[in-house]
């Protein structure tokens, strides 16, 4: 995934930040343990969210422990050791930065290119066991990513067209956690809506540097195609997400969550909301005619 989908401090209780913080931890530790110390660099806040959910949805309370840090032996960590949520959520991680380097590949430009190159036997070997391990919900992942490269390779191609393959993909591995066709049901919805959500963020975000390298982006699309200016886009960008936000906290109401509630709710009612301020704060400033 991309970062976007995070807590907003300031409003966290302190035991909840270190919980929050203890799930962190022993996401990293998973990575490593699943699939070698470099996986660790993949590691994500919304692949945290992820370890998160999947926890307040089981029965089984969590586990914790005390233990070095991986990155910094110096210093002492308090790590979740929920089994099958973190070997779950690293397992996706290790299949979306699979296919973030082969898009990665595809749009940039040789130099870069070469290094991403370098980057794919690791991640290729990564997506191979958990493709061995959950056949289905790796394809389905792979089928929307298949897809969200033949979107973007059409130039006029619309926000809502370009963020679907996505959506798709995350609702497929969403509805990989449910433990019944009803809980399936709204765990796929939310995962297409947090689908829609960070690739429209990561989109919005990427602007500037897609424009100077020529790289797909529905945002830019819209400009070239309906003109308008820069302001007025920035706008509707931010309308379209806090709409999407909406509908996301509305589906997390009908999911009956065991524990976390609070840490979740502050993700989905302020921490996405507050992501996309954040990204919206970086482009305010005086309109010179260029993005």
């Amino acid at each position: 995934m991309f970062g976007y989908i995070k807590p907003f401090k300031p409003e966290l209780k302190i035991r909840e930040f270190e919980t929050y913080k203890a799930v962190y931890c022993g996401l990293c530790k998973q990575l490593g343990k699943s699939f070698g110390r470099l996986a660790r660099a993949t590691l994500s806040y919304d692949c945290t969210f992820l370890s998160l959910l999947h926890m307040a949805l089981a029965d089984s309370r969590p586990t914790y422990s005390e233990g070095r840090c991986s990155i910094n032996p110096l210093k002492k960590v308090k790590r979740c050791d929920s089994g099958e949520a973190m070997t779950f959520s690293a397992d996706m991680a290790a299949l979306l930065i699979h296919y973030k380097v082969l898009d990665n590949i595809a749009d940039s430009r040789w130099l870069p290119r070469l290094g991403w190159r370098m980057v794919r036997p690791f991640t290729g070997r990564a997506w191979k066991k958990v493709r061995a391990a959950r056949p289905e919900t790796a394809d389905k992942i792979g089928e929307a990513m298949a897809r969200q490269a033949r979107v973007e390779a059409n130039p006029d191609g619309s926000a809502d067209a370009a963020c679907e393959p996505t959506a798709l993909a995350l609702e497929a591995m969403f509805a990989a956690m449910a433990q019944d066709e009803t809980q399936a049901r709204v765990l796929a919805r939310l995962g297409y809506l947090l689908g829609r959500f960070v690739y429209l963020c990561d989109a919005l975000d990427d602007m500037e540097k897609d424009e100077k390298t020529g790289s797909f982006n529905p945002f830019l699309n819209q400009l070239a195609r309906r003109g308008g200016d820069r302001g007025t886009l920035l706008v509707s960008a931010r309308e379209t997400l806090f709409m999407t936000i909406g509908e996301i906290c509305k589906t997390c109401d009908l999911l009956r969550l065991e524990r976390h509630e609070t840490i979740i709710r502050n993700i989905t009612d302020l921490g996405l909301r507050a992501s996309v301020e954040e990204i919206l704060a970086k482009k305010e400033k005086p309109d010179d005619g260029s993005l």
